[in-house]
């Protein structure tokens, strides 16, 4: 069985044909898609959609790039969405260096917000970091690690921001598909992730794997990641996809993993 932990099906290049991209999903084994939010307003979509469907969760929060436009008001709303039974992680949080650096500052600022909120609810926070790992480790270890538990989804970053993440106990990473790609430079260091370590995601609909590179990512291609993780981590692709599913268990779904 699989668990994509990140998809986000609310966009409406996959939400026009949803039922379609679950059916394809559940024909290839996928037993569990987490959907993060990136706002209030797809916070609200999130929970709907997991009211419809007995295979999606949601994860709810602010997005890094959506801060700038988000205010206080909506992050009260936001706790108290969270509350719902089938949120089961608080995000899609975190940094991000790669647009704009004007409103960093309020960054960080909902990034903590987010952590505090995961802490109490006792969920996972979902982590978005690009070109700010380094910053988002430092936050993250600054928080008290050893009280939440966390995921840096689609991790780009060094050796060094491994081995910082895999020194947080209770943390997670995954890769999309950008790793299937020609050209993709982090091979080494995506190689010395541990089997307990490493979840399964698709981050649809972007990053579609080769052979799909170019068009809409949808759920049902993410055996094309995790047999190209599986070749780069050098194991067995059902070992990968057994690891991956234990762990997503375990981190997002504590009460089915121990029961």
């Amino acid at each position: 069985m699989i668990i994509d932990t990140h998809a986000h099906l609310y966009y409406d290049n996959i939400k026009s044909h949803l039922p379609d991209v679950l059916h394809k999903a559940t024909d290839i084994g996928i037993e569990k898609i987490i959907v993060p939010a990136i706002d209030l307003e797809t916070s609200r979509k999130v929970i709907e959609l997991s009211d419809k469907y007995e295979i999606i969760f949601a994860s709810i929060g602010v997005h890094p790039c959506e801060v700038q436009n988000a205010s206080n008001k909506d992050f009260d709303e936001i706790i108290k969405l969270s509350s719902h039974q089938k949120v089961v992680a608080i995000g899609e949080t975190g940094l991000d260096y790669y647009w704009d650096l004007t409103f960093k500052d309020k960054q960080i600022e909902f990034f903590e917000l987010q952590i505090d909120l995961a802490t109490e609810l006792k969920k996972p926070v979902v982590i978005h970091s690009r070109n700010a790992v380094d910053d988002a480790i430092e936050i993250v270890k600054r928080k008290s690690p050893e009280s939440f538990s966390g995921h840096f989804h689609c991790l780009s970053g060094t050796f060094q921001n491994l081995a910082q993440i895999l020194d947080l106990k209770n943390f997670y990473v995954s890769y999309c598909g950008n790793v299937t790609f020609k050209k993709f430079t982090e091979i080494d260091f995506v190689s010395n992730t541990p089997l307990d370590r490493i979840l399964s995601e698709t981050d649809s609909p972007f990053l579609a794997p080769v052979p799909f590179r170019g068009k809409v990512n949808e759920p049902a291609y993410i055996v094309h990641t995790i047999k190209k993780l599986a070749g780069i981590i050098g194991t067995d692709y059902q070992e990968l996809l057994s690891a991956m599913y234990q762990n997503a268990n375990k981190l997002y779904f504590k009460h089915s993993y121990e029961s």
